[in-house]
């Protein structure tokens, strides 16, 4: 979330939670773990326990920690009290120096795997998945690659709560006011890049735009480009992969009248609101932008996220809070059945129905997206589970937040026609290089 520049207040849904069953399995099952299959899962002693989880409010609202952790935990777990610490108001340096170490810390992809290094959180939590027979096979394969890239080693060290879906929104009173046909199911972006053309234009003082596609680090993520070669520790910004992810991103930005007055560099705040306020025709967008739509007046749709028609069938990757159990918590074991019971199919299956993605790769699941939404009936909130999730492209040592940097510095100057794409990627490339160095040197 940090390449979109905005916070969105998260949208609130209504949890429920059958306690007979959740994603531990039950004893006579066969698991993916060492335990014997006739061994009794442990059971978590019945004194009182307190779980500490640093959360922003971004990623869960207050409502949702009651709804998808606090309640079902409770009900499931009597003995564990959950303790919410808003990493909105709290910073987490801060309460290491105290010694207040949440038990539980979550993190967007990008940054996960820096940030559990820097302050010495990271914790393998397979033995744990093994204990409580823990069922990864439930995940999209996609997902658990990205969770160990995220994460940074060979081994789970997080799980995500949900996932941000993606769609392309489109405004049906632009399209209709020009008579353009609306989109459909399945389009790669060129595709999209066309009907964007066609919608960017003024009429009666008034300037309507195609498309806002979001920042280059989109397409980065859905085409898993790349950014260093980490045997060589060499940047590969100045490769063809993104001379092509220049070319198909700029084709979208380089529109006349696209990037104009407000508009001139990639902001995911300013194009929602145009959006919501009926001047821009297509937006791809994430879940988070429908609580903007719920006050909404315009008349709206969407369709599958856009394709690459070199990677037919892939949305974006992962945009989940994923949880992660601190090394130096005490109360591992009842910090992990907090993440095992948001993970049960019962809270899953509220998630999906207020509009939070799951990342399990059941269809019945899959299938209740969204049916909670009443002010949404009609739209095609299924478009936003159709395509797989891509693949995240490794970090290693490198904060994204100065990836990004580097990344949208040489496109805007590019889109802008302040330099040339071959410019714009080799001073890229260069800077790229110097912060490789500087972070090795470190």
């Amino acid at each position: 979330m940090k390449k979109l520049y905005v916070t969105m207040l998260a949208l609130c849904c209504t949890v429920s939670l059958a306690g007979c069953s959740g994603s531990a399995k039950p004893a006579d099952t066969p698991a993916v773990s060492e335990t014997k299959p006739n061994d009794a899962i442990p059971e978590l002693s019945k004194d009182p326990v307190t779980v500490k989880i640093m959360a922003s409010g971004g990623m869960f609202s207050d409502d949702e920690v009651q709804k998808y952790i606090v309640e079902p935990v409770k009900k499931k777990y009597p003995q564990i009290t959950i303790e919410r610490i808003n990493a909105s108001a709290s910073k987490l340096p801060e309460l290491i120096s105290a010694g207040e170490i949440p038990d539980i810390v979550a993190n967007y992809p990008g940054p996960m795997g820096s940030n559990l290094a820097e302050y010495k959180l990271i914790y393998n939590m397979e033995p744990l998945m093994k204990k409580y027979r823990f069922d990864t096979s439930r995940f999209a394969p996609e997902a658990l690659e990205t969770l160990k890239i995220a994460g940074g080693q060979d081994y789970l060290a997080g799980l995500p709560a949900y996932t941000n879906s993606f769609a392309l929104f489109y405004n049906k009173d632009v399209f209709d006011k020009f008579g353009i046909p609306y989109p459909k199911e399945g389009m790669y972006w060129d595709e999209v890049a066309e009907l964007a053309k066609q919608l960017t234009r003024t009429d009666n003082g008034v300037a309507y735009r195609g498309i806002f596609p979001d920042g280059i680090g989109r397409i980065q993520q859905q085409l898993s480009i790349p950014f260093a070669d980490f045997n060589t520790n060499k940047s590969l910004l100045a490769n063809d992969s993104w001379k092509e992810a220049f070319t198909i991103w700029g084709s979208l930005f380089k529109i006349p009248g696209l990037t104009e007055g407000d508009f001139a560099v990639p902001n995911a705040g300013k194009n929602q609101t145009a959006f919501a306020s009926g001047t821009l025709a297509m937006i791809a967008s994430h879940s988070n932008l429908l609580n903007t739509l719920k006050t909404s007046p315009i008349n709206w749709d969407m369709v599958t996220y856009p394709q690459h028609r070199k990677a037919p069938g892939i949305g974006q990757r992962l945009d989940s809070p994923i949880l992660s159990i601190s090394e130096q918590s005490k109360v591992k074991d009842a910090a992990f059945l907090v993440l095992d019971t948001i993970l049960s199919d019962e809270v899953q299956k509220e998630m999906m129905r207020g509009g939070r993605l799951t990342v399990l790769k059941d269809e019945k699941l899959r299938a209740e997206f969204g049916k909670g939404l009443k002010e949404f009936e009609g739209k095609n909130l299924a478009a936003m589970t159709k395509l797989k999730f891509a693949v995240m492209t490794p970090f290693k040592y490198l904060p994204d937040g100065e990836v990004d940097k580097v990344l949208s510095k040489a496109f805007n100057a590019y889109i802008i026609d302040q330099t040339d794409m071959n410019t714009a990627l080799r001073t890229a490339d260069e800077e790229m290089n110097k912060l490789i160095q500087d972070k090795l040197r470190k």
